[in-house]
Formats: C-alpha cells, sequence, structure tokens
C-alpha cells in the first residue's frame, strides 16, 4: 500500500537494535506510547522498540522469530512511500531511492489507488 506523508518523520537513532531469527534478546518493558512494542536490547548492546511479534518465549529466554532492523526512515510531507509491513501503529516503508525504514502511521495517510 502506498502512503503520502502528511508530517516530517526524522530517524531517531543511528545505530537502532537489530537482530537475525533465533539471536536471543533482553525484553526489557512495554512502550507505552505503542502498544503491542517492547523496549528490547540486542546481543550488541543496542537498544529500541520491538513489535511483540518479532519474539517469543524459548526455555526462559526471548528468541527472536524473524530477522528485524529498527531503523526509522527520514520522511518530508507531501513524500510518498510504499508499505511493506504495518504493526501496532508503525510501517515499514520503502522511499523512492529504496531506502527502508519505520515510520510512525499517525505521519501517514492512504494515497487511492486507480
Amino acid at each position: 500500500m502506498r502512503y503520502r506523508v502528511v508530517a516530517d518523520h526524522v530517524r531517531s537513532r543511528e545505530e537502532p537494535i537489530r537482530f537475525e531469527r533465533g539471536e536471543s534478546i533482553l525484553v526489557e518493558q512495554p512502550d507505552v506510547r505503542y502498544p503491542g512494542w517492547w523496549w528490547c536490547t540486542d546481543r550488541r548492546g543496542r537498544s529500541g522498540r520491538v513489535h511483540e511479534s518479532y519474539f517469543e518465549e524459548e526455555d526462559y529466554r526471548f528468541v527472536a522469530r524473524e530477522d528485524y532492523d529498527a531503523r526509522e526512515l527520514t520522511v518530508c510531507a507531501g513524500e510518498v512511500v510504499e508499505a511493506l509491513d504495518v504493526r501496532s501503529g508503525w510501517a515499514l516503508c520503502r522511499n523512492s531511492t529504496g531506502e527502508t525504514g519505520w515510520v510512525p502511521l499517525a505521519k501517514l495517510v492512504p494515497v487511492a489507488s486507480c
């Protein structure tokens, strides 16, 4: 689905949390602003929010169900992006130059298709 950006969004971290499927992560606390998202830390010490669908508890530890990168996408109002995934208030988007990253849905409106 395509979205038009209605408010600028600037990436908040240069080195966001990221991990690969099967990797252990530290799940710390729920994000009160975005239900379904948790504050987590990867094995390299990078922290950030991770949607609960990306991990599961296994033998008293949390393990990644799939690869994840919390990088946010810097976008400007008026820009059109393609959503690759949408999870609880955030969309993983690709811009016209092929960059990908997460953008809050509150800053996007769907573009009607013809």
